[in-house]
């Protein structure tokens, strides 16, 4: 065959071809899975709707995240819902975070937060010790200033408030207790 006798197809943009090939697909599997809206949206769709997968909230009890920094990157008001009920739990400074809280400024502020993680060790002074010398590897690594958020995380509440009391001792300006 010569290149005169091929039949010559216009070329798609790679985002058209996809969403050209997709969208068939997609709609077919809707249909036999029963999603979209069944038609006469009868009673089927309200108890898929109220059945939720376990471990996925219904739609209905979804709260929003209220934000750790204010628009100037100010250390907004804590969460009422994450302030420790254990008063030994709580850090001079007053602020917490859930850890749904902690993901979304992660990833708003593209991985420039230091997080760390509380790990018991033999006795309470090791383990703030490696807590507060591991934040600062972290920062040296990143080469972030101290005013980078601090996540301070662990399963013992009360050595997470102290090693957050520490790092704003150190001159942290941002420290924050996750919580939950």
């Amino acid at each position: 065959m010569t290149p005169s006798n091929l039949i010559r197809l216009p070329m798609l943009p790679p985002r058209a071809l996809l969403s050209s090939v997709l969208s068939p697909v997609l709609v077919a599997v809707l249909a036999a899975c029963g999603g979209g809206s069944g038609g006469a949206g009868g009673a089927g769709d309200a108890a898929a709707t109220a059945a939720a997968p376990p471990g996925i909230a219904a739609p209905s009890t979804v709260q929003p995240l209220s934000p750790l920094l204010d628009d100037e990157g100010n250390l907004a008001p804590s969460d009422p819902a994450a302030v420790p009920s254990d008063p030994a739990a709580r850090t001079r400074a007053g602020r917490y975070a859930t850890a749904a809280q902690a993901r979304a400024l992660e990833v708003a502020l593209d991985q420039r937060v230091l997080r760390t993680v509380v790990e018991p060790a033999a006795n309470q002074a090791d383990t703030v010790a490696l807590a507060v010398h591991l934040t600062y590897a972290l920062q040296a690594a990143h080469d972030l200033p101290s005013s980078a958020p601090v996540l301070v995380q662990g399963a013992d509440a009360r050595l997470v408030a102290i090693v957050a009391d520490r790092l704003a001792d150190d001159g942290f300006t941002r420290v924050i207790a996750v919580t939950r």
